[in-house]
C-alpha cells in the first residue's frame, strides 16, 4: 500500500505520462496547476515522470495520472508501451481515480483512429470512442459548460482538432462556443467516472482553477480525506473568463450579421 501521507500533510502521487514525447501546446502547464492548486488545499504533490525506461509501472500506485498531446504519428509507440497496463488503467478509471486526457491523446485511450493516408491505429480501448484525422486541422476558442464534482461550472481554452472524435461516453461538457468534437453538435469530450477526455487546451488546468480545485478534492477523497471547499484567488481567472465570453459573444454577432 502507498504510503498517503507524510507527517501531517496529505500526498498525493501524480503520474505525467511521456512529457518528451506528448508535449505539444504548453499542456505541462496543467501539471504545474494541479500542483499549485493541491498546495492551496494543503496538499503535497508527488510527481513521477511515466517513459520508455521506467520500469514496474503500476497506474493503481497514483492518485492522478494526466497524459498531454503528441503529434499523432508519435502515439503508437506509447500505446504498445501501455498495452501490457491496459487492464490495470482500466480499474483506476473504474475505481473513480482521476485520469486527465487532453487533445490529441485521446486516441491512446479510445479504439481506432483512422489516418488521413488510409493506415488506421487501434488504441487501448478504455473508453468508448472512435477518431477520424482531419483534412484540416480546426483552431478557436471553445466555451462549455460542464459538471464535475457535482459542480456546474463554465469551462473556456482553445482547440487546435487534428481529428473528430466519435464519443459514445457521456460528454466531458456541452459547447456554448466553438467546435467540440465534431462541429455537428454541442458535446465536447469525453468524461468516464471522474477520468477526462477534453479537446480543451489552454491549458485547461491553469485558465479554469475551478475545474482544477475539483479534481483536487477528488484526488483527495479518493484517498479518504474529505475536504470542504478551499478557497484561493482566482479573480484574475474569472476576470479572464468573462472578457473571453464577451469576445466570442462579438464574433457570433458578426458572424451572423455577415450572412
Amino acid at each position: 500500500m502507498t504510503e498517503k501521507h507524510h507527517g501531517e500533510k496529505p500526498v498525493l502521487r501524480a503520474a505525467w505520462l511521456f512529457p518528451d514525447i506528448l508535449y505539444l501546446h504548453g499542456e505541462r502547464g496543467n501539471m504545474l496547476a494541479f500542483q499549485r492548486v493541491a498546495g492551496f488545499a494543503g496538499a503535497e504533490v508527488m510527481v513521477e515522470r511515466i517513459d520508455f525506461e521506467t520500469e514496474d509501472f503500476n497506474p493503481m500506485d497514483y492518485d492522478f495520472i494526466f497524459c498531454p498531446p503528441g503529434e499523432l504519428a508519435s502515439l503508437a509507440a506509447v500505446i504498445e508501451w501501455l498495452s501490457p497496463y491496459r487492464e490495470a488503467l482500466a480499474e483506476f478509471i473504474e475505481l473513480g481515480r482521476v485520469l486527465a486526457v487532453t487533445g490529441t491523446s485521446q486516441c491512446i485511450f479510445g479504439g481506432k483512429t483512422g489516418r488521413e493516408d488510409g493506415s488506421s491505429l487501434e488504441g487501448l480501448g478504455l473508453i468508448d470512442c472512435d477518431f477520424t484525422e482531419r483534412k484540416a486541422v480546426y483552431g478557436d476558442d471553445i466555451h462549455v459548460t460542464t459538471t464535475y464534482g457535482g459542480e456546474e461550472m463554465e469551462v473556456f481554452g482553445s482547440q487546435i482538432q487534428m481529428m473528430d472524435v466519435h464519443s459514445r461516453e457521456a460528454a466531458f461538457g456541452q459547447v456554448l462556443y466553438g467546435f467540440g468534437n465534431t462541429g455537428r453538435d454541442r458535446c465536447e469530450g469525453s468524461l468516464k467516472k471522474n477520468s477526462i477526455f477534453s479537446n480543451i487546451l489552454g491549458p485547461i488546468f491553469v485558465l479554469n482553477p475551478w475545474l482544477t480545485r475539483k479534481i483536487v478534492v477528488q484526488c483527495l477523497q479518493n484517498i479518504g480525506i474529505e475536504i470542504d471547499e478551499f478557497d484561493f484567488d482566482m479573480s484574475l481567472e474569472m476576470k479572464s473568463l468573462a472578457t473571453k465570453k464577451e469576445f466570442t459573444a462579438s464574433k457570433v454577432t458578426k458572424l451572423t450579421n455577415s450572412k
